[in-house]
C-alpha cells in the first residue's frame, strides 16, 4: 500500500478509535464517614489523613506518594541535582491549569512553595522545608529549588501534600476561605464546607489532566462518634466508614454488603510532652512512661487494634532505616520511687493532659485509662478531653504559650528524615514539645548531607536511640487501620499513614 494511501488509512482508524479512548464520564456519589473533619484544606496547616485524601483530589504536587508511600511523578518529568548538591531542577508538564483558567507552570510552583516557606502565611512545615531554600522558574517547563543545605530527602519533601501546588494568587485574594474553597488543578473541586458536618467534591470542569474524575460527588461526613459512623455503614448511608472500633468489627463483618478491611498503618500514638516545669526531669518523664500498662490497654480498651511501641518511629515509615528497642517495662512501683527521687509525693504533682474526641481509635477511653494509671502512682492528672478544634489549637501551639502539659497526637509521615526533623530538630513547627538537643540537630543535619544507605542507617539510628532514651514522648502505642467498606466500592487503595486515595474509586450500585 502505499505511503499516502496508508497514513490516510491509520487516521481514519484513530478517528474512529477516538470515541473509546475519551474517560467514562463520572458517575455515582462516594459517601464516606470521617471521624474528624479537617478546619481548613490548605495544606500549609493541615495535618489529616483525610485533609491529606482531599488534597490528594484537588491540587496536584510535583511528586506523590503511592498506595506504599512510594515516590511518584505527578506534574514531574524528571529531576536532577548539580554536581554540588546545591540546586534541585525538577522538569514539569506544560498546558495544565488551575480550576480558575490561570496557568500551572513553572511560575506558579515557584510562587507556591516560597509561599509555603514565608513566615507570614504560618505554615507549619516551614522549618522542615526550609533546607530546599528558594523555587525560582527558569523555564515555562523547569523550576530550581536553590538549597540552602544538600538534601538527600529533597523528593520525599515534595512528594508530601504539605507541597501540593496551591493558586497564590487566589489565596491572597481569598484570605481565609481559600482554606474552604482552594483552587487547585486536580480532577475534582469543593463544592460545599460545613465545618464540623460535610465536606463534597464534585469534578471540576477545568481539569485537564490525564486522570479525571471517575465520580460524580464525594462527600465527607463528620461523625466523631464511633457508633453514628458504624450505624451509617449498616444503613447504606455511607460507602466507607474509618476507625471501626473494635467492638463493631464482627457486625459489620456481618453484613451482607459491607466489610472491615485491616490494613498497615504507621501511625505512632504518644502523649507528647511539653517540656517545662515538671516534665523537664528526666524521673518524670520516665515515671510517666513505666507506669502505662501499654498490653492491658491495647488488649483492653482497644480491642487488639493496636500494639505496643518500641519505637517513636512507626513501622513502614522507612523500615530500612527504622529502629526499635526492647519494650518499656509496666512498673508502677518503679514509677513511684522515680516521682519520690525528683521529689514529688503522692498528690504533689498536677498535670493536665489534653485528647482528642473521634481522632483515634477509642481515644477518649484510653486517655481514661492513662489518667487511671497516672493516678495510681500519686499525680494528679486532669484529662481535657475536647472536640477537634480545641484539641488542634493546644498541639499545634508552641511551647511556651501551651497552659497544659501533654497532648496525645498520632504521627504517620513517610520518611524518616521527614518525621524525625519534624518532631525533633529545635524550634521546628511541628516540635510542639520543646525538644531540643544539640547532638539531635547535628545528626539530623548529617542525614540531609548522606547517601550512603549504611551511613543513614547509623546517623537516624542514633537520632531513635536519643530520643528513646530522654522520653520527651510517653511512647504508647502503633494504631492498626480499620476500615468499613461497601461492597459497592472498587479500586480503593489506602497507604500507611491512614490517607484514602480516592482518585481512581468507582461506586457501582
Amino acid at each position: 500500500m502505499p505511503r499516502k494511501t496508508l497514513r490516510h488509512v491509520l487516521l481514519a482508524l484513530m478517528c474512529c478509535a477516538s470515541p473509546l479512548a475519551v474517560a467514562a464520564a463520572p458517575s455515582g456519589e462516594l459517601r464516606v464517614a470521617i471521624g474528624i473533619d479537617p478546619d481548613t484544606l490548605d495544606p500549609l496547616t493541615n495535618a489529616l489523613p483525610i485533609g491529606n485524601a482531599i488534597s490528594l483530589l484537588v491540587y496536584n504536587g510535583l511528586y506523590k506518594l503511592g498506595a506504599t508511600n512510594n515516590i511518584e511523578p505527578d506534574l514531574a518529568t524528571g529531576y536532577s541535582y548539580s554536581a554540588d548538591g546545591m540546586v534541585l531542577t525538577v522538569t514539569m508538564v506544560t498546558g495544565r491549569h488551575f480550576a480558575n483558567g490561570d496557568p500551572l507552570n513553572a511560575e506558579a510552583v515557584a510562587a507556591s512553595f516560597n509561599r509555603l516557606l514565608d513566615p507570614t502565611t504560618g505554615s507549619i512545615y516551614a522549618g522542615l522545608y526550609a533546607s530546599l531554600g528558594t523555587a525560582v522558574a527558569v523555564a515555562e517547563d523547569t523550576v530550581e529549588f536553590r538549597l540552602k543545605e544538600a538534601n538527600g530527602h529533597a523528593l520525599m519533601l515534595l512528594a508530601n501534600t504539605a507541597a501540593v501546588i496551591v493558586n497564590v494568587g487566589a489565596a491572597k485574594e481569598m484570605g481565609a476561605e481559600y482554606g474552604r474553597h482552594p483552587v487547585g488543578s486536580g480532577p475534582y473541586m469543593v463544592e460545599d464546607y460545613v465545618g464540623g458536618e460535610r465536606i463534597s467534591l464534585v469534578p471540576s470542569p477545568s481539569y485537564d489532566g490525564p486522570a479525571p474524575a471517575t465520580l460524580e460527588r464525594i462527600t465527607f461526613i463528620a461523625a466523631p462518634e464511633d457508633g453514628s459512623r458504624m450505624a451509617l455503614l449498616e444503613t447504606g448511608d455511607v460507602d466507607i466508614a474509618e476507625r471501626v472500633p473494635p467492638e463493631a468489627i464482627p457486625t459489620i463483618q456481618a453484613l451482607d454488603d459491607a466489610e472491615v478491611r485491616l490494613l498497615p498503618s504507621m501511625f505512632s500514638i504518644s502523649m507528647e510532652l511539653v517540656l517545662r516545669g515538671p516534665l523537664t526531669d528526666a524521673r518524670v518523664r520516665q515515671a510517666l512512661n513505666i507506669s502505662v500498662d501499654r498490653e492491658g490497654i491495647t488488649t483492653g480498651v482497644l480491642g487488639g487494634l493496636a500494639t505496643p511501641s518500641v519505637g517513636m518511629v512507626g513501622p513502614g515509615t522507612q523500615d530500612d532505616l527504622r529502629r526499635t528497642f526492647d519494650p518499656l517495662p509496666y512498673d508502677p512501683e518503679r514509677a513511684k520511687a522515680l516521682l519520690a527521687e525528683a521529689g514529688y509525693g503522692p498528690g504533689q504533682l498536677a498535670l493536665t493532659m489534653t485528647c482528642p474526641t473521634g481522632r483515634y481509635i477509642k481515644d477518649v477511653q484510653a486517655c481514661q485509662a492513662l489518667q487511671g494509671l497516672w493516678q495510681a502512682i500519686g499525680i494528679n492528672v486532669n484529662a481535657n478531653i475536647v472536640d477537634r478544634g480545641t484539641w488542634s489549637g493546644v498541639i499545634n501551639t508552641v511551647p511556651d504559650e501551651r497552659k497544659d502539659n501533654m497532648g496525645m497526637v498520632g504521627r504517620a509521615t513517610a520518611g524518616i528524615d521527614y518525621t524525625l526533623y519534624r518532631l525533633f530538630y529545635t524550634g521546628v513547627g511541628a516540635n510542639r514539645t520543646g525538644f531540643s538537643n544539640a547532638r539531635v540537630d547535628e545528626l539530623l543535619r548529617l542525614g540531609r548531607t548522606t547517601s550512603d544507605p549504611a551511613r543513614q542507617k547509623e546517623i537516624y539510628g542514633e537520632v531513635q536511640e536519643i530520643v528513646w532514651t530522654e522520653q520527651p514522648f510517653v511512647f504508647l502505642w502503633y494504631q492498626k487501620q480499620a476500615i468499613g467498606v461497601g461492597d459497592d466500592v472498587k479500586g480503593l487503595e489506602v497507604r500507611p499513614d491512614e490517607t484514602m486515595i480516592l482518585g481512581t474509586v468507582t461506586v457501582e450500585r
